[in-house]
């Protein structure tokens, strides 16, 4: 008895540490006008971190319309160990070095594994996410997706923005021309997230590859609700859903439609309004292009093979705000926003 007292001690005194790891860090708190963040990762980092994120979040709402999610401060929570990020990356995440979770009783947040610049687009990238799910909740995921992938590599300059740069992280060297359009425009977060996630070697960067046996199955005669052939083809639509770069597609739609002489303009503006209103995607495009899911795929195709990507340079006047403030967080805020990442799992629009 008296052994299993004092293990029973002993549990009790070492779970808590276990349990607040991520806390042993040195953390600071570092704040700008609408971003809070806190980071085991150096004062420097957290200065130059919410610098460009200042800077990127004017041009971004002015460009899109939007507003901050909530309507508020947003926190920014920057892990340096993956260990630590880990613990609190919902499943969905998968190998997701970034995420996001909505506005609810805690501000709208974006925790991130690592602050260093090469980092700074999944940040806006997320950031990006939660304001046009707050702002637009109308308008089709996939898009929503899209334009904050498109803004996410903004590069700030003297007095300029550049942006239509492609998405460095979280995306893979693939082809966008075995995307299905139709299953891209039905996509969700969590069918996005999957997407990120998938080998390149998951399916043919040319076509998809349906294996011997579904292959067989899929061209045979019959035809029967529930029968072999009509499983088999149900089995590779559902494998297509699953492995389809649609994190990439979705971004390189939006960048065709924003640079594109065919897309680009007044009839942009259009066709966002018009999705807005909760007309379908294919739909809207007929209606506002006058092109078939069909003829926009065809361009898109062809638009992927260009040898360069289209980057365009505007002016931005910004006025560059104070230096942000660093101090070290306290073990009550530490608490706090650990208990908030713990209780809360990654949210996002469907």
């Amino acid at each position: 008895m008296r052994l299993s007292h004092g293990l029973t001690l002993t549990l009790l005194t070492i779970l808590p540490l276990t349990s607040l790891h991520a806390a042993d860090a040195k953390w600071v708190h570092a704040t700008s006008a609408h971003f809070d963040l806190y980071t085991s990762e150096s004062d420097s980092d957290a200065k130059a971190a919410l610098q460009h994120l200042e800077a990127t979040r004017a041009y971004f709402l002015a460009a899109t319309h939007t507003h901050d999610p909530g309507g508020q401060t947003v926190r920014v929570v920057a892990f340096h160990a993956e260990s630590d990020y880990s613990k609190y990356k919902p499943v969905e995440v998968r190998s997701g070095r970034a995420y996001g979770i909505a506005s609810g009783t805690a501000p709208a947040t974006v925790v991130v594994q690592g602050l260093k610049a090469d980092m700074f687009d999944q940040v806006v990238r997320e950031y990006a996410q939660l304001a046009l799910d707050d702002s637009f909740p109308t308008l089709p995921y996939w898009y929503r997706a899209g334009v904050a992938a498109f803004y996410s590599t903004m590069k700030p300059g003297e007095g300029t923005m550049s942006l239509g740069y492609a998405p460095r992280s979280s995306y893979r060297n693939g082809e966008v021309g075995d995307v299905s359009l139709p299953l891209l425009f039905g996509i969700n977060r969590e069918a996005l997230l999957a997407s990120r996630d998938k080998a390149a070697t998951d399916f043919n960067a040319s076509g998809t590859n349906l294996g011997a046996t579904n292959g067989a199955k899929s061209s045979a005669g019959s035809r029967d609700p529930g029968g072999s052939s009509s499983a088999a083809l149900e089995g590779v639509q559902s494998a297509m859903a699953q492995s389809q770069d649609f994190a990439r597609a979705a971004w390189m739609v939006v960048h065709m439609l924003l640079f594109q002489p065919e897309y680009r303009g007044p009839k942009f503006g259009e066709f966002m309004k018009t999705l807005a209103e909760g007309t379908e995607t294919g739909t809207a495009l007929e209606k506002v292009y006058d092109r078939p899911v069909s003829k926009v795929k065809a361009d898109l195709v062809l638009y992927a093979k260009q040898t360069g990507i289209n980057v365009a340079t505007a002016p931005f006047k910004f006025e560059r705000p104070p230096v942000p403030e660093v101090h070290p967080a306290t073990r009550e805020e530490q608490d706090r926003i650990f208990a908030d990442l713990a209780k809360r799992p990654g949210e996002g629009a469907k």
